[in-house]
């Protein structure tokens, strides 16, 4: 592995103080994203692996161990100078059981984690689930910086959702804390994959937009340029190809995306009435896309639906770190002295 000169390292030091490095994993269906980064949260070094087909933890914790000297190595950074390691993972936790609840894209259900990690990493460690990692991220260094209370939607295949107040996530006394993609909008509506018909995904996220394409091409007859940008779009459409389709002009595409916006605003003017919010965060790949558009459809929704003007002094801010934020939030979690006695030994 490649390493700079421990002068290079603590050049900016004060009083030749040793500078400590932290890293974070983002672990998701289809990739695994680590980052190293220094103790101001600037990001030093990134790696990134395919998840694969094979999900079985043995084989997804060898891919993460890659991954994560991986990323040392782009860095730069001694891993005998990374004091901890942060963990996202696409589920909720159970930190006193120390178990990963359900993990349904990596086919996960109430895996026992602590000695399995503590004999791979050799340091200590912590796991949470990837959305609340992902707006702790933007709430410490992103676009939720300076609010006290901050609320983040991430839109994609699903829809994550988190809530941090006053620095602390609020996971819930089971653990579900947070998560908007299952909170019901449509009394009836759509079955959900969690069982449930309604959820907020099955209209916004991009399964709901990919049901809502079928429909209108299906049984209504309608034409799309969808295909054209993405040929197996019944089973998974990409942002990239929304965007192509959406300036083409293509109504069911420009429809679906509509919706989307729509329910994302009735879910924000939710969140203002119950939680009292600052700020809600708005993330994803598809508003990353088309954040000229699904930004303010999304504000003109959530004031419309907000009770007594609610949502006149809530900020809705679009996510700034990006691919960065669950990985980057994962490792600025085990940097925070606060956080130490969280952490799994």
């Amino acid at each position: 592995m490649f390493e700079i000169s421990e002068e290079e390292r603590n050049e900016d030091n004060v009083e030749g103080e040793i500078m400590h490095y932290y890293a974070g994993i983002d672990v998701g269906g289809t990739k695994i994203y680590a980052v190293v980064m220094n103790e101001e949260g600037q990001i030093l070094g990134r790696a990134k692996v395919k998840t694969g087909a094979k999900t079985d933890f043995d084989i997804i914790l060898e891919k993460i161990l890659a991954c994560y000297q991986n990323a040392c190595q782009d860095s730069g950074v001694n891993e005998a100078d990374i004091p901890a390691i942060g963990l996202a993972v696409p589920s909720s936790i159970d930190r006193v059981q120390r178990v990963i609840k359900h993990a349904p894209n990596l086919g996960w259900i109430n895996l026992k984690f602590s000695e399995t990690l503590t004999t791979a990493f050799k340091k200590p460690f912590f796991v949470d689930n990837d959305v609340n990692m992902g707006v702790f991220g933007e709430y410490h260094l992103g676009a939720g910086k300076g609010y006290k209370s901050v609320y983040g939607m991430f839109v994609g295949t699903g829809i994550g959702g988190g809530y941090v107040f006053d620095g602390q996530i609020v996971r819930g006394v089971n653990y579900t804390g947070g998560e908007i993609g299952h909170t019901i909008i449509k009394m009836g509506g759509l079955r959900c994959k969690c069982g449930n018909r309604g959820c907020l995904e099955t209209i916004a996220a991009k399964v709901g937009m990919i049901r809502y394409m079928k429909k209108q091409i299906d049984r209504r007859g309608k034409v799309s340029s969808i295909g054209k940008f993405a040929p197996d779009w019944r089973q998974s459409v990409g942002s990239s190809a929304l965007r192509k389709a959406f300036q083409k002009r293509d109504e069911v595409v420009v429809k679906a995306l509509k919706r989307s916006a729509h329910a994302i605003g009735i879910a924000a003017a939710n969140v203002i009435s119950t939680a009292g919010v600052e700020a809600i965060v708005i993330g994803g790949g598809v508003v990353e896309e088309l954040s000229s558009f699904f930004m303010p459809a999304i504000k003109k929704s959530m004031h419309k639906h907000a009770f007594a003007e609610g949502a006149n002094d809530v900020a809705l801010l679009q996510s700034k770190l990006g691919d960065d934020a669950v990985a980057l939030g994962a490792a600025w979690f085990v940097r925070l002295p606060e956080k130490q006695d969280m952490l799994f030994r």
